[in-house]
């Protein structure tokens, strides 16, 4: 079973704006027919509607293997203010028909799938970072939120889930901490919750491409940067419970 984490892919509302993007997804569904796309938010630049069609345009061609989770970006213009209507857009524009299991908007819950190939079961697992206000000095901060904590936990703890690979996406990077305008304000409650209890985690947000091994007791921690243009991304490939992680090329 295999998966290629990318995110930030920011489409604008003219096709000409995205132009990068479109031939980074066109490569991927090209060359990797038979992996599953993750992608950790910031679909859209600005959460407006010509911005959802044409992500959605690009993005229906993965449909059935392709798993989102929403980033500040998709909720709100620039990124910092947040808009309900938005919200509710990432559900009708992309969740929806993406066939995702589940939508954000309505419960604020994680929305949880299963993957089954051979010998392997893979849950996946998508939260909303998105930190639900108004207020400009929130800029891109993010907040996963006691309620959606509280469900994480509750499926990480379900001993019917045990023998599940657990991989865990969200949008907001957990580990910064110098820069006060983008940080995930309750990162250290979800760590907490999420060490020796999930595989891997996949998030974006700061464009960095990173990883950690063996980080609280998780096998494989990756950020993504932002990937249109960038000309590579990460493969994780899951066979018998094993797991690897490569780069391969997207451009």
């Amino acid at each position: 079973m295999k998966f290629i984490h990318i995110s930030d892919l920011h489409f604008h509302g003219t096709d000409e704006k995205n132009s990068e993007v479109t031939k980074t997804l066109g490569n991927l569904n090209k060359n990797y027919p038979s992996h599953c796309i993750i992608v950790t938010g910031d679909i859209v630049d600005d959460g407006n509607k010509e911005q959802y069609i044409l992500a959605f345009e690009a993005l229906q061609h993965f449909k059935k293997r392709i798993f989102i989770c929403p980033g500040n970006h998709d909720f709100g213009t620039a990124g910092n203010f947040y808009e309900r209507k938005k919200a509710e857009s990432f559900d009708e524009y992309l969740m929806t028909p993406l066939q995702q299991n589940g939508t954000f908007s309505d419960d604020n819950l994680p929305v949880v799938s299963i993957i089954r190939e051979n010998n392997d079961q893979v849950m996946l697992i998508a939260l909303d970072t998105n930190l639900e206000t108004m207020d400009p000095t929130d800029f891109a901060c993010g907040n996963v939120g006691d309620k959606q904590l509280k469900a994480l936990k509750d499926i990480l703890s379900d001993s019917s889930n045990a023998t599940f690979t657990k991989i865990l996406f969200f949008h907001h990077h957990p580990f910064i901490r110098s820069d006060f305008t983008m940080e995930l304000n309750d990162a250290s409650k979800l760590m907490e919750i999420i060490k020796n209890k999930v595989n891997v985690v996949l998030f974006g947000h700061k464009h960095d491409s990173d990883m950690w091994r063996s980080k609280y007791g998780i096998e494989f921690i990756l950020a993504s940067n932002n990937s249109p243009g960038k000309g590579s991304a990460r493969e994780i490939t899951i066979e018998n419970k094993n797991i690897t992680v490569n780069e391969v090329p997207i451009d």
